[in-house]
């Protein structure tokens, strides 16, 4: 539900500002809003005093410094510890040799794993080159040019000697190696004062020089190449030590730079609260939300806290866009974790309905009727509690999978009800029998009971929708509204005249309703009125996808066994009837929630939902 808010205003005198955004951050409840100061020549907008922006600069500061702190710890570590504003001067110095440590093992990490990196890009290409420049006297004794070029591009080979030739005058050598399906290695051998002219000339699009790092240009190339081999046994393990020490600072300190960090955000946020505030020549006002019934809880706070010091007064809500009302949507533990479905939605407008009850109740019993299936709902049972076991750290894993367990559940009735396990396998074991009705024979019933929920489903929005207005006094929509009702009543009392339900005398009567909710809603809502009751109609027929759907699941469980029987073999068969099973599992978690989704985003919640509100967003400690 939505909960019922209280605006309030809070008046003191400038010396206890300060210790009453305290006080309010301790409470945790108020959300704040920026006083208007224009039509009051009285107030004016609080001007934050320097030092207090010194000090935001600061903090800013220390955020960036402990956030950057905080990646290179890495994560693990301890609980956040707790501090307190008056810590963060003497914490952030203690933190300093740490800081320093973390950033050297991490310097010294990423410089070895550049090595290796290296090592391993190098050592394929030299073990080709190894051999021919082995001869030439390695690159010690003059200029070696290793080049890997592109296969596709070995004609530049020809340029590439004419070039060399005209500078050099031919004094040098040319070798060439097949290093891979795709590269071809070169080694130029010629007298050092060429080196940067032919380098100019010679590298471009798919042609790179091979340069040994520095640390081993000055070795010959068979000791380099062993050099390197040494090295990318060992370098491993020194990251392997690097790490153990990362591990062990972030065990060590991350719990308490997160705790700083914490209270380095709270401080920034207590600063920022100023600029809402307003103030006269002694006196500071701040105004905001707080949900009723913390309202109480709030007052006694502050008037235990500083007497009659600090007034806090009720402000009236009438005068209010609804719009500016923040939202806070409170449910019971049973229903709570449907509020996952409004993720997709707009924040819902304050004073209008939570469509979250509505999803708990009828989101399961849609995906129950459409899988019907009892071999089923015990496999999305399954599925559902690994999701929560597996993921129960993420809140929309916990959220979603207590969902699916929940219509795991009402699957598994309505499996009774329909007689099905796995499709028609629990009747042919004979350990089930249709007690309402069998999908498979009895789709006229089916599709009846799909339309009658979609009735029921669609009047109960609009009826939302009626009471909604009604008490906000929104009278022309409200009337719109329960003509919409009338006239789905009326189509419901003619259609049951015609097919024999009521007597044949009511159908007049209900066709003169119906006339008359058309003419009325025109007259409320002009041309989109009767088109509105042509979508009602339209909605109420889309719960027809509750019986297509679901005779879909039937059809192709029937479908499985039928496969599997005819194999001819036993484990052939049960594993045709696995594999089949098993997509049609798939398709149960994915159409079905689609469906039943569908049929509340759309049919549903358009005939009440309104959308346009403001999260509440309390003004509280991390």
């Amino acid at each position: 539900m939505i909960e019922p808010m209280a605006r309030i205003q809070i008046i003191g005198p400038r010396s206890l500002l300060d210790e009453t955004v305290r006080t309010l951050h301790e409470l945790s409840v108020l959300h704040i809003e920026e006083v208007p100061v224009e039509d009051d020549p009285m107030l004016s907008r609080i001007a934050v005093e320097r030092d207090k922006l010194e000090e935001k600069d600061f903090l800013l500061a220390a955020r960036e410094r402990l956030k950057n702190l905080l990646f290179l710890l890495g994560e693990g570590g301890a609980e956040p510890e707790k501090a307190a504003a008056g810590d963060i001067r003497p914490m952030l110095d203690d933190l300093a040799p740490v800081e320093e440590e973390i950033r050297a093992v991490t310097a010294e990490k990423e410089k070895l794993l550049d090595e290796l990196s290296s090592i391993k890009r190098y050592e394929k290409i030299l073990r080709g080159f190894a051999r021919i420049v082995t001869r030439l006297g390695g690159f010690a004794r003059f200029e070696l040019m290793g080049l890997t070029i592109d296969r596709a591009r070995q004609d530049v080979l020809t340029l590439i000697d004419e070039e060399v030739v005209r500078i050099t005058g031919g004094a040098y050598e040319m070798h060439l190696i097949n290093i891979d399906e795709t590269t071809l290695g070169v080694v130029l051998s010629f007298p050092k004062r060429y080196a940067e002219t032919i380098r100019s000339v010679v590298l471009g699009e798919g042609i790179s020089e091979i340069r040994l790092p520095d640390e081993y240009a000055d070795l010959p190339l068979v000791a380099a190449i062993r050099e390197m081999a040494v090295r990318k046994e060992t370098i491993p393990r020194m990251i392997r030590k690097l790490d153990e020490r990362s591990a062990e600072l972030s065990r060590l300190w991350r719990g308490r730079v997160e705790g700083l960090l914490a209270a380095v955000e709270d401080a920034i946020d207590e600063i920022g609260m100023l600029s809402h505030c307003a103030r006269t020549r002694s006196a500071f006002v701040m105004e905001g939300y707080v949900p009723r019934r913390e309202y109480l809880r709030t007052a006694s706070a502050m008037a235990e806290r500083f007497g009659y010091k600090v007034l806090v007064r009720e402000l009236d809500l009438d005068d209010v866009d609804e719009a500016h009302v923040p939202v806070l949507i409170k449910n019971p533990p049973l229903v709570r974790p449907f509020e996952v479905f409004l993720a997709a939605l707009p924040t819902p407008r304050y004073g209008s309905v939570d469509p979250t009850p509505f999803f708990a109740v009828f989101f399961p019993v849609f995906f129950g009727i459409i899988v019907g299936d009892v071999g089923y709902g015990l496999a999305v049972l399954a599925i559902a509690l690994f999701v929560r076991r597996r993921y129960g750290d993420s809140p929309f894993a916990r959220d979603v999978g207590y969902v699916f367990i929940v219509s795991a559940l009402w699957t598994i009735l309505f499996g009774v009800l329909f007689g099905e396990f796995f499709g028609d396998l629990g009747e042919r074991l004979g350990i089930l029998h249709p007690l309402l009705f069998d999908r498979m024979r009895a789709l006229k019933t089916f599709l009846v009971l799909s339309l009658g929920i979609g009735v029921g489903h669609v009047m109960l929005g609009i009826v939302l929708g009626f009471t909604n207005m009604v008490r906000r006094g929104r009278v022309r929509e409200a009337a719109a509204r329960f003509a919409a009702l009338v006239f789905v009543l009326s189509i419901l009392a003619a259609a049951a005249a015609v097919t024999g339900w009521l007597p044949p005398t009511v159908t007049t009567p209900a066709l003169a309703t119906l006339a008359v909710s058309v003419a009325a809603v025109t007259v409320l809502e002009g041309i989109e009125g009767p088109v509105q009751f042509i979508e009602t109609v339209a909605n109420i027929i889309s719960y027809v996808r509750l019986m297509a759907v679901g005779t879909v699941s039937v059809v192709l469980a029937a479908v499985a066994n039928k496969l599997g029987g005819l194999a001819g073999s036993l484990l052939l068969g049960v594993v045709i009837a696995v594999i089949i099973h098993g997509f049609n599992v798939c398709l149960t978690l994915l159409s079905p929630s689609i469906q039943s989704m569908r049929l509340h985003y759309v049919e549903f919640l358009g005939k009440f939902y309104e959308g346009g509100g403001r999260v509440y967003r309390p003004f509280k400690k991390r």
